[in-house]
Protein backbone atom coordinates (compact mmCIF):
# COMPACT_ATOMS: atom_id res chain seq x y z
CA UNK A 1 0.00 0.00 0.00
CA UNK A 2 0.60 3.53 -0.69
CA UNK A 3 1.30 4.70 3.30
CA UNK A 4 -1.02 7.22 4.41
CA UNK A 5 -1.47 8.49 8.07
CA UNK A 6 -5.04 8.36 9.88
CA UNK A 7 -6.25 11.82 9.24
CA UNK A 8 -5.89 11.12 5.30
CA UNK A 9 -8.24 8.11 5.55
CA UNK A 10 -10.90 9.07 3.15
CA UNK A 11 -14.65 9.33 4.54
CA UNK A 12 -13.76 9.27 8.13
CA UNK A 13 -12.88 11.02 11.26
CA UNK A 14 -10.21 9.56 13.56
CA UNK A 15 -12.44 9.41 17.16
CA UNK A 16 -9.40 8.08 19.59
CA UNK A 17 -5.63 7.87 19.03
CA UNK A 18 -3.01 9.59 16.92
CA UNK A 19 -3.95 11.40 13.66
CA UNK A 20 -0.63 10.84 12.26
CA UNK A 21 0.01 7.94 12.80
CA UNK A 22 0.94 6.04 9.36
CA UNK A 23 -1.47 2.98 7.82
CA UNK A 24 0.50 0.94 5.64
CA UNK A 25 -1.94 -1.66 4.86
CA UNK A 26 -6.03 -2.28 4.59
CA UNK A 27 -8.36 -5.38 5.33
CA UNK A 28 -11.20 -6.75 6.14
CA UNK A 29 -10.80 -9.52 7.53
CA UNK A 30 -9.39 -9.64 11.52
CA UNK A 31 -7.47 -13.06 10.74
CA UNK A 32 -4.85 -11.16 7.92
CA UNK A 33 -4.65 -8.41 9.66
CA UNK A 34 -0.86 -7.23 10.38
CA UNK A 35 0.97 -4.71 11.88
CA UNK A 36 0.79 -1.45 10.40
CA UNK A 37 -2.86 -2.52 8.76
CA UNK A 38 -6.06 -0.35 9.00
CA UNK A 39 -8.80 -3.09 9.73
CA UNK A 40 -12.15 -1.66 8.01
CA UNK A 41 -14.96 -3.14 10.08
CA UNK A 42 -17.73 -4.32 7.29
CA UNK A 43 -21.26 -6.12 7.56
CA UNK A 44 -20.52 -7.45 11.63
CA UNK A 45 -17.04 -6.37 11.48
CA UNK A 46 -17.21 -4.58 14.65
CA UNK A 47 -17.42 -8.40 16.30
CA UNK A 48 -13.51 -8.41 15.49
CA UNK A 49 -12.04 -4.69 16.22
CA UNK A 50 -10.59 -6.22 19.08
CA UNK A 51 -8.97 -9.31 17.26
CA UNK A 52 -7.92 -7.55 14.58
CA UNK A 53 -5.82 -5.40 17.27
CA UNK A 54 -4.22 -7.88 18.68
CA UNK A 55 -3.35 -9.55 15.07
CA UNK A 56 -1.21 -6.49 14.50
CA UNK A 57 -3.80 -3.58 13.21
CA UNK A 58 -2.37 0.14 14.19
CA UNK A 59 -6.61 1.38 13.83
CA UNK A 60 -10.37 0.42 13.44
CA UNK A 61 -13.08 2.09 11.44
CA UNK A 62 -16.47 1.63 12.46
CA UNK A 63 -19.77 2.62 11.70
CA UNK A 64 -21.57 5.83 13.38
CA UNK A 65 -24.42 3.41 14.96
CA UNK A 66 -21.27 1.27 16.26
CA UNK A 67 -18.77 3.97 17.58
CA UNK A 68 -20.00 3.70 21.59
CA UNK A 69 -19.48 -0.07 21.27
CA UNK A 70 -16.11 0.87 19.56
CA UNK A 71 -14.94 3.65 22.26
CA UNK A 72 -15.39 1.05 25.13
CA UNK A 73 -12.98 -1.09 24.35
CA UNK A 74 -8.75 -0.34 25.11
CA UNK A 75 -8.18 -0.33 21.03
CA UNK A 76 -5.84 3.04 20.58
CA UNK A 77 -7.09 4.41 16.67
CA UNK A 78 -10.44 4.12 16.08
CA UNK A 79 -12.22 6.23 13.22
CA UNK A 80 -16.14 6.74 12.53
CA UNK A 81 -17.35 6.77 9.14
CA UNK A 82 -21.10 7.16 7.88
CA UNK A 83 -20.43 3.84 5.83
CA UNK A 84 -17.50 1.23 5.98
CA UNK A 85 -18.05 0.09 2.38
CA UNK A 86 -17.61 3.69 0.94
CA UNK A 87 -14.86 4.15 3.46
CA UNK A 88 -12.72 1.01 1.63
CA UNK A 89 -13.72 2.24 -1.85
CA UNK A 90 -12.67 5.41 -1.31
CA UNK A 91 -9.59 4.23 0.00
CA UNK A 92 -8.93 1.75 -2.91
CA UNK A 93 -9.57 5.34 -5.49
CA UNK A 94 -7.14 7.48 -3.24
CA UNK A 95 -4.78 5.07 -3.63
CA UNK A 96 -5.12 4.48 -7.03
CA UNK A 97 -5.01 8.37 -7.58
CA UNK A 98 -1.17 8.61 -5.97
CA UNK A 99 -0.14 5.43 -8.45
CA UNK A 100 1.32 6.01 -11.38
CA UNK A 101 1.03 2.27 -12.43
CA UNK A 102 -0.94 1.18 -15.21
CA UNK A 103 -4.22 -0.69 -14.64
CA UNK A 104 -5.63 -3.59 -16.30
CA UNK A 105 -9.33 -4.62 -15.97
CA UNK A 106 -10.21 -8.14 -16.66
CA UNK A 107 -13.97 -9.35 -17.22
CA UNK A 108 -16.23 -11.69 -19.16
CA UNK A 109 -18.83 -14.69 -18.32
CA UNK A 110 -15.62 -17.46 -18.47
CA UNK A 111 -11.89 -17.27 -17.83
CA UNK A 112 -11.81 -13.83 -16.17
CA UNK A 113 -9.51 -15.49 -13.11
CA UNK A 114 -7.40 -17.48 -15.59
CA UNK A 115 -6.96 -14.74 -18.02
CA UNK A 116 -6.40 -12.07 -15.00
CA UNK A 117 -3.65 -14.59 -13.27
CA UNK A 118 -1.70 -15.42 -17.12
CA UNK A 119 -1.88 -11.29 -17.61
CA UNK A 120 -0.06 -11.21 -14.12
CA UNK A 121 2.08 -13.98 -14.40
CA UNK A 122 3.36 -12.49 -17.90
CA UNK A 123 3.84 -8.63 -16.98
CA UNK A 124 5.90 -9.83 -13.93
CA UNK A 125 9.26 -10.90 -15.79
CA UNK A 126 9.18 -6.98 -16.99
CA UNK A 127 7.15 -4.81 -14.43
CA UNK A 128 6.80 -4.46 -11.11
CA UNK A 129 3.52 -6.15 -10.93
CA UNK A 130 0.40 -6.40 -8.04
CA UNK A 131 -2.68 -8.62 -9.02
CA UNK A 132 -6.18 -9.31 -7.37
CA UNK A 133 -6.33 -12.12 -4.46
CA UNK A 134 -8.61 -15.31 -5.09
CA UNK A 135 -12.29 -13.83 -4.80
CA UNK A 136 -11.40 -10.00 -5.21
CA UNK A 137 -13.34 -8.96 -7.85
CA UNK A 138 -16.46 -7.05 -7.05
CA UNK A 139 -17.57 -3.93 -4.75
CA UNK A 140 -15.42 -4.71 -1.84
CA UNK A 141 -12.82 -7.49 -3.58
CA UNK A 142 -11.88 -4.34 -6.30
CA UNK A 143 -11.02 -1.45 -3.71
CA UNK A 144 -8.64 -3.87 -1.37
CA UNK A 145 -7.20 -5.02 -4.75
CA UNK A 146 -6.38 -1.12 -5.13
CA UNK A 147 -4.99 -1.10 -1.52
CA UNK A 148 -2.21 -3.44 -2.63
CA UNK A 149 -0.63 -0.72 -4.59
CA UNK A 150 2.67 0.26 -3.67
CA UNK A 151 5.15 3.55 -4.66
CA UNK A 152 7.02 0.88 -6.95
CA UNK A 153 3.69 -0.70 -8.40
CA UNK A 154 3.99 -0.10 -12.56
CA UNK A 155 1.16 -2.14 -13.17
CA UNK A 156 -2.35 -3.38 -11.50
CA UNK A 157 -4.42 -6.48 -13.23
CA UNK A 158 -7.62 -6.35 -11.58
CA UNK A 159 -10.77 -8.30 -11.87
CA UNK A 160 -14.25 -7.66 -12.50
CA UNK A 161 -17.47 -9.33 -11.90
CA UNK A 162 -20.66 -8.47 -12.52
CA UNK A 163 -24.41 -9.86 -11.39
CA UNK A 164 -26.32 -7.01 -13.00
CA UNK A 165 -26.12 -4.11 -15.10
CA UNK A 166 -24.34 -1.01 -13.80
CA UNK A 167 -21.87 -3.19 -11.37
CA UNK A 168 -18.82 -3.10 -13.70
CA UNK A 169 -19.52 0.60 -14.33
CA UNK A 170 -19.61 1.56 -10.70
CA UNK A 171 -16.47 -0.34 -10.08
CA UNK A 172 -14.96 1.77 -13.30
CA UNK A 173 -15.76 4.96 -11.41
CA UNK A 174 -13.54 3.77 -8.19
CA UNK A 175 -10.56 3.95 -10.41
CA UNK A 176 -10.88 3.21 -14.53
CA UNK A 177 -8.85 0.74 -16.18
CA UNK A 178 -5.97 1.78 -18.81
CA UNK A 179 -6.81 -1.72 -20.46
CA UNK A 180 -10.08 -3.48 -19.82
CA UNK A 181 -10.41 -6.90 -21.11
CA UNK A 182 -13.30 -9.01 -21.97
CA UNK A 183 -12.80 -12.31 -22.24
CA UNK A 184 -15.99 -13.97 -24.14
CA UNK A 185 -19.74 -13.36 -23.64
CA UNK A 186 -21.34 -16.25 -22.42
CA UNK A 187 -24.46 -17.38 -20.49
CA UNK A 188 -23.05 -17.22 -17.24
CA UNK A 189 -25.80 -14.61 -15.19
CA UNK A 190 -28.73 -15.63 -17.70
CA UNK A 191 -31.28 -16.18 -15.25
CA UNK A 192 -30.10 -12.63 -13.51
CA UNK A 193 -29.88 -10.57 -16.90
CA UNK A 194 -32.16 -12.59 -19.38
CA UNK A 195 -30.28 -12.20 -22.29
CA UNK A 196 -26.64 -12.86 -23.96
CA UNK A 197 -27.52 -9.12 -25.34
CA UNK A 198 -27.91 -8.06 -21.49
CA UNK A 199 -24.64 -9.64 -20.82
CA UNK A 200 -22.51 -8.68 -23.20
CA UNK A 201 -23.80 -4.85 -22.45
CA UNK A 202 -22.88 -5.10 -18.91
CA UNK A 203 -19.38 -6.68 -19.98
CA UNK A 204 -18.90 -3.61 -22.40
CA UNK A 205 -19.29 -1.23 -19.33
CA UNK A 206 -15.41 -1.78 -18.78
CA UNK A 207 -14.82 -0.51 -22.11
CA UNK A 208 -17.30 2.62 -21.89
CA UNK A 209 -15.26 3.29 -18.41
CA UNK A 210 -11.75 3.06 -19.63
CA UNK A 211 -9.62 6.32 -18.38
CA UNK A 212 -8.71 8.70 -21.15
CA UNK A 213 -6.74 7.03 -24.13
CA UNK A 214 -7.56 3.46 -22.95
CA UNK A 215 -7.86 -0.02 -24.72
CA UNK A 216 -9.97 -2.61 -24.90
CA UNK A 217 -9.00 -6.13 -25.10
CA UNK A 218 -11.74 -8.00 -26.60
CA UNK A 219 -13.26 -11.16 -28.65
CA UNK A 220 -12.52 -10.97 -32.82
CA UNK A 221 -16.12 -10.62 -34.45
CA UNK A 222 -17.72 -10.82 -31.51
CA UNK A 223 -21.36 -8.94 -32.45
CA UNK A 224 -22.76 -8.59 -29.55
CA UNK A 225 -20.25 -6.16 -28.29
CA UNK A 226 -20.43 -4.34 -31.15
CA UNK A 227 -23.79 -2.27 -30.08
CA UNK A 228 -22.23 -0.91 -26.93
CA UNK A 229 -18.54 -0.20 -27.76
CA UNK A 230 -17.48 3.41 -27.56
CA UNK A 231 -16.45 5.20 -30.51
CA UNK A 232 -13.07 6.70 -29.17
CA UNK A 233 -11.50 3.73 -27.16
CA UNK A 234 -8.71 1.72 -29.15
CA UNK A 235 -9.76 -1.55 -29.72
CA UNK A 236 -7.61 -4.93 -29.70
CA UNK A 237 -9.08 -8.16 -30.41
CA UNK A 238 -7.83 -11.88 -29.71
CA UNK A 239 -8.91 -15.23 -31.27
CA UNK A 240 -8.23 -18.06 -33.08
CA UNK A 241 -10.06 -16.31 -36.43
CA UNK A 242 -8.12 -15.04 -39.16
CA UNK A 243 -8.39 -11.44 -38.78
CA UNK A 244 -7.88 -10.79 -35.22
CA UNK A 245 -5.04 -8.67 -33.67
CA UNK A 246 -3.64 -11.63 -31.71
CA UNK A 247 -4.79 -15.09 -33.52
CA UNK A 248 -3.91 -18.95 -32.15
CA UNK A 249 -2.68 -20.02 -35.46
CA UNK A 250 -1.55 -23.60 -33.97
CA UNK A 251 -1.79 -26.08 -30.92
CA UNK A 252 -0.39 -29.52 -30.21
CA UNK A 253 -1.48 -30.90 -26.62
CA UNK A 254 -0.12 -33.39 -24.48
CA UNK A 255 -0.60 -34.71 -20.86
CA UNK A 256 1.76 -31.61 -19.12
CA UNK A 257 1.05 -28.81 -21.21
CA UNK A 258 0.52 -27.73 -24.76
CA UNK A 259 3.13 -25.73 -27.68
CA UNK A 260 1.44 -23.12 -29.24
CA UNK A 261 1.34 -20.59 -32.03
CA UNK A 262 0.05 -17.69 -32.08
CA UNK A 263 0.61 -14.20 -34.83
CA UNK A 264 0.59 -11.14 -32.74
CA UNK A 265 -0.01 -8.36 -35.07
CA UNK A 266 1.27 -9.96 -38.01
CA UNK A 267 4.39 -11.17 -36.19
CA UNK A 268 4.64 -15.04 -35.26
CA UNK A 269 5.22 -15.88 -31.77
CA UNK A 270 5.61 -20.00 -30.26
CA UNK A 271 5.49 -20.75 -26.75
CA UNK A 272 5.31 -23.63 -24.50
CA UNK A 273 2.43 -23.16 -21.71
CA UNK A 274 1.95 -25.62 -18.94
CA UNK A 275 -1.81 -24.94 -18.86
CA UNK A 276 -3.91 -27.33 -20.85
CA UNK A 277 -7.26 -26.79 -23.33
CA UNK A 278 -8.47 -24.40 -26.11
CA UNK A 279 -9.66 -22.22 -23.87
CA UNK A 280 -6.48 -21.56 -22.00
CA UNK A 281 -4.85 -20.94 -25.47
CA UNK A 282 -7.74 -18.72 -26.20
CA UNK A 283 -7.00 -16.99 -22.57
CA UNK A 284 -3.58 -16.68 -23.47
CA UNK A 285 -4.38 -14.99 -26.79
CA UNK A 286 -6.13 -12.37 -24.57
CA UNK A 287 -3.14 -11.86 -22.32
CA UNK A 288 -0.79 -12.05 -24.92
CA UNK A 289 -2.41 -8.67 -26.70
CA UNK A 290 -2.11 -6.74 -23.14
CA UNK A 291 1.57 -7.59 -23.41
CA UNK A 292 1.86 -6.08 -26.48
CA UNK A 293 -0.68 -2.75 -25.74
CA UNK A 294 2.32 -2.62 -22.68
CA UNK A 295 5.42 -2.52 -25.34
CA UNK A 296 6.80 -6.18 -23.48
CA UNK A 297 9.08 -7.77 -25.04
CA UNK A 298 7.19 -10.69 -26.34
CA UNK A 299 10.28 -13.09 -26.71
CA UNK A 300 10.57 -12.67 -22.60
CA UNK A 301 6.47 -13.43 -22.54
CA UNK A 302 6.77 -16.83 -24.47
CA UNK A 303 9.30 -17.73 -21.96
CA UNK A 304 7.11 -17.08 -18.72
CA UNK A 305 4.03 -18.56 -20.38
CA UNK A 306 5.91 -22.52 -19.77
CA UNK A 307 4.79 -22.21 -16.03
CA UNK A 308 1.73 -19.96 -15.24
CA UNK A 309 0.35 -20.24 -11.59
CA UNK A 310 -3.15 -22.30 -11.77
CA UNK A 311 -5.95 -21.79 -8.56
CA UNK A 312 -7.42 -24.39 -6.94
CA UNK A 313 -10.17 -26.22 -8.16
CA UNK A 314 -10.11 -24.61 -11.58
CA UNK A 315 -7.75 -26.97 -13.49
CA UNK A 316 -6.13 -28.92 -10.92
CA UNK A 317 -4.95 -32.76 -12.16
CA UNK A 318 -4.69 -34.70 -9.10
CA UNK A 319 -3.09 -38.35 -9.26
CA UNK A 320 -4.81 -40.59 -7.17
CA UNK A 321 -4.01 -44.27 -6.03
CA UNK A 322 -4.23 -46.65 -8.15
CA UNK A 323 -3.34 -45.07 -11.31
CA UNK A 324 -6.72 -42.58 -11.67
CA UNK A 325 -6.17 -39.41 -12.67
CA UNK A 326 -8.49 -36.27 -11.40
CA UNK A 327 -9.27 -33.31 -13.26
CA UNK A 328 -10.88 -30.63 -10.38
CA UNK A 329 -12.44 -28.03 -11.99
CA UNK A 330 -15.55 -27.57 -9.43
CA UNK A 331 -14.95 -23.94 -8.92
CA UNK A 332 -18.10 -23.11 -10.98
CA UNK A 333 -19.58 -24.20 -13.95
CA UNK A 334 -21.95 -22.41 -16.92
CA UNK A 335 -22.58 -23.95 -20.22
CA UNK A 336 -19.19 -22.33 -22.18
CA UNK A 337 -16.92 -23.59 -19.16
CA UNK A 338 -18.64 -27.29 -19.33
CA UNK A 339 -18.21 -27.30 -23.07
CA UNK A 340 -14.20 -26.25 -22.51
CA UNK A 341 -13.87 -28.87 -19.53
CA UNK A 342 -14.94 -31.98 -21.63
CA UNK A 343 -13.04 -31.09 -24.93
CA UNK A 344 -10.72 -30.87 -22.32
CA UNK A 345 -10.97 -34.23 -21.14
CA UNK A 346 -11.76 -35.84 -24.32
CA UNK A 347 -8.02 -34.38 -25.94
CA UNK A 348 -6.43 -35.42 -22.49
CA UNK A 349 -4.56 -38.89 -23.19
CA UNK A 350 -6.13 -41.40 -20.75
CA UNK A 351 -4.80 -45.22 -21.20
CA UNK A 352 -8.40 -46.06 -19.42
CA UNK A 353 -11.78 -44.55 -19.63
CA UNK A 354 -12.97 -41.27 -19.82
CA UNK A 355 -15.17 -40.23 -16.83
CA UNK A 356 -17.14 -36.73 -16.38
CA UNK A 357 -18.10 -36.06 -12.50
CA UNK A 358 -20.92 -33.30 -13.54
CA UNK A 359 -22.94 -30.98 -11.10
CA UNK A 360 -25.76 -28.34 -11.64
CA UNK A 361 -24.98 -25.24 -13.56
CA UNK A 362 -26.38 -22.06 -11.35
CA UNK A 363 -28.39 -19.03 -12.76
CA UNK A 364 -29.13 -19.84 -16.28
CA UNK A 365 -32.84 -18.74 -15.65
CA UNK A 366 -35.72 -20.95 -17.34
CA UNK A 367 -34.08 -22.68 -20.07
CA UNK A 368 -31.70 -24.19 -17.58
CA UNK A 369 -32.40 -27.60 -18.01
CA UNK A 370 -31.84 -27.24 -22.10
CA UNK A 371 -28.65 -25.89 -21.13
CA UNK A 372 -28.21 -28.96 -19.19
CA UNK A 373 -29.28 -31.58 -21.83
CA UNK A 374 -27.20 -29.85 -24.35
CA UNK A 375 -23.85 -30.38 -22.07
CA UNK A 376 -24.96 -34.13 -22.14
CA UNK A 377 -25.20 -34.12 -25.66
CA UNK A 378 -21.70 -32.94 -25.87
CA UNK A 379 -20.19 -34.90 -23.45
CA UNK A 380 -21.68 -38.09 -26.02
CA UNK A 381 -19.89 -36.31 -28.93
CA UNK A 382 -17.08 -35.72 -27.56
CA UNK A 383 -16.22 -39.33 -26.40
CA UNK A 384 -17.09 -39.68 -22.69
CA UNK A 385 -17.27 -43.01 -21.59
CA UNK A 386 -18.90 -42.23 -17.88
CA UNK A 387 -21.64 -39.18 -17.26
CA UNK A 388 -22.19 -39.29 -13.27
CA UNK A 389 -24.53 -36.83 -12.90
CA UNK A 390 -25.28 -35.32 -9.05
CA UNK A 391 -28.22 -33.67 -8.12
CA UNK A 392 -31.51 -33.16 -9.42
CA UNK A 393 -30.95 -30.45 -12.51
CA UNK A 394 -28.43 -32.94 -13.03
CA UNK A 395 -30.55 -35.45 -14.48
CA UNK A 396 -30.72 -33.63 -18.01
CA UNK A 397 -27.14 -34.39 -18.31
CA UNK A 398 -28.50 -37.61 -18.76
CA UNK A 399 -31.54 -36.72 -21.07
CA UNK A 400 -29.21 -35.23 -23.53
CA UNK A 401 -26.35 -37.37 -23.21
CA UNK A 402 -28.93 -40.63 -24.01
CA UNK A 403 -27.55 -43.77 -24.94
CA UNK A 404 -24.27 -42.12 -26.03
CA UNK A 405 -22.63 -42.69 -22.87
CA UNK A 406 -22.88 -44.62 -19.79
CA UNK A 407 -25.11 -42.76 -17.33
CA UNK A 408 -25.51 -43.12 -14.16
CA UNK A 409 -27.31 -40.23 -11.58
CA UNK A 410 -26.53 -39.53 -7.99
CA UNK A 411 -27.88 -37.27 -5.30
CA UNK A 412 -24.76 -35.63 -3.76
CA UNK A 413 -20.99 -35.39 -3.52
CA UNK A 414 -20.70 -38.26 -0.97
CA UNK A 415 -22.40 -40.61 -3.34
CA UNK A 416 -20.70 -39.35 -6.62
CA UNK A 417 -17.40 -40.71 -4.17
CA UNK A 418 -19.25 -43.72 -3.55
CA UNK A 419 -19.47 -44.72 -7.30
CA UNK A 420 -16.43 -43.77 -8.49
CA UNK A 421 -15.20 -46.29 -5.73
CA UNK A 422 -17.15 -49.06 -7.78
CA UNK A 423 -16.32 -47.50 -11.41
CA UNK A 424 -13.06 -45.81 -11.86
CA UNK A 425 -9.88 -48.09 -12.48
CA UNK A 426 -5.74 -47.52 -13.19
CA UNK A 427 -5.73 -45.36 -16.54
CA UNK A 428 -8.97 -44.27 -15.84
CA UNK A 429 -9.39 -40.01 -16.29
CA UNK A 430 -11.96 -38.15 -14.01
CA UNK A 431 -13.19 -34.52 -14.40
CA UNK A 432 -15.46 -33.41 -11.75
CA UNK A 433 -17.06 -30.04 -12.67
CA UNK A 434 -19.89 -27.97 -11.46
CA UNK A 435 -21.21 -24.84 -9.64
CA UNK A 436 -20.12 -24.21 -5.96
CA UNK A 437 -23.30 -25.26 -5.08
CA UNK A 438 -23.26 -27.91 -6.19
CA UNK A 439 -20.46 -28.91 -4.04
CA UNK A 440 -18.28 -31.10 -5.72
CA UNK A 441 -14.61 -29.80 -5.01
CA UNK A 442 -14.31 -32.13 -2.27
CA UNK A 443 -14.66 -35.31 -4.28
CA UNK A 444 -10.87 -35.98 -5.48
CA UNK A 445 -9.51 -35.36 -1.76
CA UNK A 446 -12.43 -37.49 -0.37
CA UNK A 447 -11.80 -40.20 -3.42
CA UNK A 448 -8.29 -40.65 -2.69
CA UNK A 449 -9.39 -41.39 1.05
CA UNK A 450 -11.24 -44.05 0.04
CA UNK A 451 -8.29 -45.64 -2.44
CA UNK A 452 -5.75 -44.83 -0.01
CA UNK A 453 -8.12 -47.21 2.29
CA UNK A 454 -8.37 -49.96 0.05
CA UNK A 455 -12.00 -49.24 0.21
Amino acid sequence: MIPLTLAAVPASVVMRGNPEALVTGVTIDSRAAGSGDLFIAIRGGIEFIESAVENGAIAVVVEEEEIERAMATEIPNILMSFSTMRCLQFLGDATATASTAVRVGVTGSTGKTSTKDAIAHLIGGQRRTVAAREGHNNELGYPLTLTQLEPETEVIVCELAMRGQGQIAELCALASPDIGVITNIGVAHLELLGSREAIAEAKAEIANGLRDGGTAVIPFAEPLLDPFLPEDVAIVTFGDEAGADVQLVDRQIDATGQDLTYLVHGELLSLRTNLVGRHHARNLAAALAVCAVLGLDLGDVAVRAADIPQQRWRGESVQLPGGIEVVNDAYNANPASMEAALRLLSELPAEGRRIAVLGLMAELGPDAERYHRDVGALAARSGIDIVIAVGDLARAYLDGAGNGVDGRWVADADAAVERLVELARSGDRVLVKGSRSAGLESIPALLAERLEGGA
